[in-house]
């Protein structure tokens, strides 16, 4: 039996994986959307994860997790839930101040909004799966708007 060459070897490992683990065809587009919107807004404050988990729900195979970031003073907890090809995201802002939180997906143009409760309380439905980033929009002009890192749902 004669020993393969390092390159023939490398190759049919290339080939055995782009077979069995494709890249996602989403995935180029949604990182250049997601490059070219941090490239266009480059005063945008990050929040950092500092929790996630994960939990399961319902018996058709929906799907829930929470995530938690945190930024300066401002605790956003999310509550993401996943059923089929659609997703629902409940967040609570504390301390509660009037912002709009706008949800921007990587492969959809239009954002999807929605304004903070008294409570602190907000809701984002019918979100598409994919890449997501939450803007956080204080309605007090002299605090400058800030943003989650990207994340997928």
């Amino acid at each position: 039996m004669s020993e393969l060459s390092r390159e023939a070897l490398l190759g049919i490992v290339r080939d055995v994986w782009e077979r069995r683990d494709p890249v996602p065809e989403h995935l180029v587009s949604a990182m250049q959307a997601t490059a070219a919107m941090a490239a266009s807004d480059l005063d945008a404050e990050l929040m950092e994860l500092v929790e996630r988990s994960t939990e399961l729900v319902g018996a058709r195979g929906s799907t829930a997790y929470t995530l938690r970031f945190v930024h300066d003073d401002t605790d956003l907890l999310l509550r993401v839930a996943v059923d089929g090809d659609r997703s629902r995201v409940d967040g609570w802002v504390v301390p509660p101040e009037p912002m709009t939180v706008r949800a921007l997906p990587g492969e959809v143009p239009t954002p999807y909004a929605a304004v903070v409760t008294e409570s602190g309380r907000f809701e984002l439905t019918d979100l598409p799966l994919g890449l997501l980033r939450l803007r956080l929009e204080p309605h007090d002009t002299t605090r400058p708007a800030f943003a989650t890192p990207t994340f997928e749902i």
